[in-house]
Parts: C-alpha cells; structure tokens; sequence
C-alpha cells in the first residue's frame, strides 16, 4: 500500500504544536496564589542581579496572620523588608504560589524529568492577524529557575537552575511561521537592553508592545522539541522503512511474523531457551518472541494487561543473550516500574 510519508510527516508536527490560546507560552496571564509578578527589583536590575550575578531571590516564610489576605498589608509591609524582591500580591498569596509551583514543578520532574519552572523577562502583547480586538501576553525570554525551601521554617528560595535560557521557542515559531518575522538570535550574555531594543524593530506593529515585567510561572514545550527533531531529520525519517511501516506502508519492511498458533508445545519456550523473570500469557508470549528474533512491532494495548511485564520479560531474554538494551518512556512512572 503506497503511503505518501511526506503528507503523513507534516500532520505529526502539526498534531504536536500549540498554538492555542489555551497555551501560556502565548496567553500568559498572571494569577494571584497560581503564578509570580515581580515588580522590585526593576526589570534590568533583575536580570543583573539574578541572572548575570546568579544572586538569589529569597522571600522568608510569613505567619498566618500576616499572611491573611484582608488585613495582609500590615504583614507585607514586615516581610517586604526582609525580601530580597517585591511581588504584587499579599504575602498569603505569594506563598501559596510559591508552594503551588514548587509541587507542580516537582511533579514534573519525577514524571518526565524535566524542568518546567521559569522566569519570564518581558512579554509581547500581541493580537492575532485580522487585527481582532484581543490582546495576549506571551513571554519572551525564559529564564529555567528552581525554588528551594528546605523546611516549613525555612524562607523560599529562587535560583538559577542548570537549564539553558531560551527565547520563547512556541513564540518564536508563530512568529517567524504565521506573520513571516525573523527575530534576532538570542544570547544570554548580551545586553537585555538591547536585545530588546532589537526586537522592537523587528515587531513593527503599531498594536503590539512589549511590556517590560517579569513573570514566574510553569512553561513546558517537550512537544516543540518533538516538532524540532521531526524538522532537523526529516530527511533520514523519509528514508527509514521502519517509519514508513509504522505509516501504513506494508510493503517497506520486509519480514514474515511467525506461526505461533502452537506455543504450547513449541521448542522456542523450552526451560533450557528461556530467561523470562515474570509470568507470560501466549500473547505476551508473541511479543517476547518477536522481540527474540529481531522483528520490528508495535505492541498496544490498554492499562493492565501487562505491557509492563512483557517489556520486562524482553529485557531479560535480551540479556541473556548477551545483547545491551536502550529502553526509553516519556514519564519516569514508566521507567520505574519496569526497573
């Protein structure tokens, strides 16, 4: 069956885009008790003192009282003292916000290993093409950050994670894609200043500005990451028969799955021949054996019935044999399990 890969190739990059406004990498909006603004220190001093000087931003732990939200400004007139950054909101809320991105941050990283916590330096507010009415903000430099609080006595603690800092990538290619714009490169090391002087020329719109606040929120753009290797190799993807099977071409990849209507009385699951570690049933049988002489597949199938088992059991008939495995999961649950 001819399939026209290329076609296909195109929709999964455009199935793994965002380009909603349900997305906060171009519809950010700041939520008091969800997400940060800092509005002390100014916009340039920050990125001096926190990226370029890594000095890190610490806002201490605030009593309930004053952190209360009605009455809270008695206590955030205490505490702002011993911050070293002002936020616009009450001290009740700005630490539930920090907890709340601490926890989901952390989340993230035991699932996906990842790091989805950032600061956002400026943000583009923008409205779509057709010069419709609404406007959105949509950050522009990302800043990866971590936010440490070692005990409930503890202050929280805001500092550089090991990450790189990015220009918004989502940003970037509905900019450069939908309105044709071509944005100067970005480098951590040059000057904020005029780097965004440089973006501004480069945004000539009279309805668009950039607004210069700064933002801490969760952004995460796995998915862009996907769409960029899908971009950079297309061409090997073009020519690999595997792809191609996996498309729906049947005539790609050349093998024969075996008979195993008789696995009960095959010479293939002998004792002497088999390295298995948990219990099998004869699909799960199927797979292992496929995996044992080399065949390519795909194997689906809903929660519980042992995907986990079998990618075990073939692990294990792998090493027996002598070969290494490279066994890769988007989430870490799915790693953990079957280590």
């Amino acid at each position: 069956m001819a399939v026209n890969l290329k076609d296909k190739l195109e929709k999964w990059k455009t199935k793994l885009l965002d380009l909603s406004k349900r997305n906060p990498l171009l519809n950010f909006r700041f939520r008091k008790g969800t997400n940060l603004k800092i509005i002390e220190p100014s916009f340039l001093e920050l990125w001096e003192s926190f990226v370029q000087k890594e000095q890190k931003i610490t806002f201490p732990l605030v009593t309930e009282e004053a952190a209360g939200v009605t009455g809270g400004e008695k206590g955030a007139a205490k505490t702002r003292a011993k911050s070293t950054a002002v936020t616009d909101d009450t001290p009740g809320e700005r630490q539930r916000a920090l907890r709340n991105l601490k926890k989901k941050a952390q989340l993230f990283q035991e699932e996906q290993g990842i790091n989805v916590l950032y600061m956002s330096f400026g943000f583009l507010r923008w409205n779509e093409k057709n010069g419709a009415k609404a406007f959105f903000d949509a950050p522009l430099i990302l800043v990866p950050v971590t936010i440490a609080w070692e005990n409930i006595h503890a202050p929280f603690v805001l500092g550089l994670h090991e990450d790189e800092i990015v220009f918004n990538p989502t940003l970037k290619f509905m900019l450069e894609d939908t309105y044709g714009l071509k944005l100067p490169e970005f480098e951590h090391e040059a000057d904020l200043k005029t780097y965004i002087q440089k973006l501004k020329e480069v945004l000539d719109n009279k309805e668009w500005s950039i607004q210069e606040e700064v933002g801490v929120g969760l952004f995460h753009f796995l998915k862009l990451s996907m769409y960029d290797d899908l971009k950079k190799n297309e061409e090997a993807i073009l020519n690999s028969k595997l792809i191609r099977a996996i498309a729906g071409d049947s005539s790609a990849v050349d093998f024969t799955i075996p008979d195993f209507s008789n696995l009960d009385s095959s010479d293939e699951l002998s004792p002497m021949k088999t390295f298995q570690v948990v219990d099998a049933d004869s699909s799960q049988q199927e797979a292992v054996l496929c995996a044992k002489k080399g065949i390519s597949f795909i194997l689906q199938g809903p929660p519980g019935t042992g995907k986990s088992q079998t990618i075990t059991n073939i692990i294990a008939e792998c090493l027996a044999n002598g070969k290494k495995v490279l066994f890769v999961a988007e989430k870490m649950a799915a790693l953990e399990v079957v280590y």
